[in-house]
């Protein structure tokens, strides 16, 4: 079941705006509702907030609360990291959200990918078939439809993105080592998976 575990839901949940939030919010994931779309906003203090706003809505709106134009943003971190593809966004202050894919699509155009401030995110975890844990810093924990290499490969994004953004931010050799550790942890992924691969192939030849 992909939600965050031990979550507290908040009783007024439906009513909920991320405008009003949005100094709060840690995580936004898309979600399927008995009304169709939906997206659940998760906070600080470990409460699941659900909007009816589809989840670009829910994104556009919170950037917006901040005056951060989002598609000029989405431009110059497509420049100056040289990537495509669903890209983190960065409301100021260090807070870096990061793309994680949350859910299967039902229909085509469904929103896959939710996002979570990376500066809230633990060591993930490795779980069933390409599946991966993340432990939050609000004590719920996270299941995603990536494998760890793939969240550690989502970090490193969140941080070359902050790179980019904030490049005079202090604390850079406290930034430079946390992605020296993801890194490290991503070679032993690839490591143990070329180790599986190889097994795979010999039970294959006898």
């Amino acid at each position: 079941m992909l939600w965050a575990l031990n979550e507290r839901r908040n009783e007024m949940a439906d009513a909920g705006k991320v405008e009003q939030l949005r100094d709060e919010v840690i995580g936004i994931r898309p979600v399927y509702s008995e009304t169709g779309n939906a997206t659940d906003i998760i906070l600080k203090d470990g409460r699941v907030v659900r909007e009816r706003r589809v989840l670009n809505s829910v994104v556009k709106a919170l950037a917006a609360s901040y005056a951060i134009d989002l598609k000029a943003q989405r431009r110059n971190l497509r420049e100056k990291l040289g990537r495509k593809g669903v890209l983190p966004f960065y409301l100021g202050e260090g807070r870096v959200f990061v793309p994680l894919k949350m859910r299967q699509a039902v229909t085509e155009g469904d929103s896959v990918y939710g996002y979570i401030d990376m500066s809230y995110m633990g060591q993930p975890r490795a779980g069933t078939g390409r599946e991966c844990l993340i432990p939050l810093a609000n004590g719920s924990e996270l299941q995603v439809l990536s494998a760890q290499s793939t969240v550690l490969g989502a970090q490193h994004s969140g941080w070359a993105a902050l790179a980019a953004l904030e490049p005079n931010k202090g604390d850079g050799d406290a930034r430079q080592e946390q992605v020296m550790e993801a890194a490290q942890i991503l070679a032993a992924a690839m490591v143990e998976i070329i180790e599986q691969l190889k097994r795979i192939e010999l039970s294959l030849v006898e």
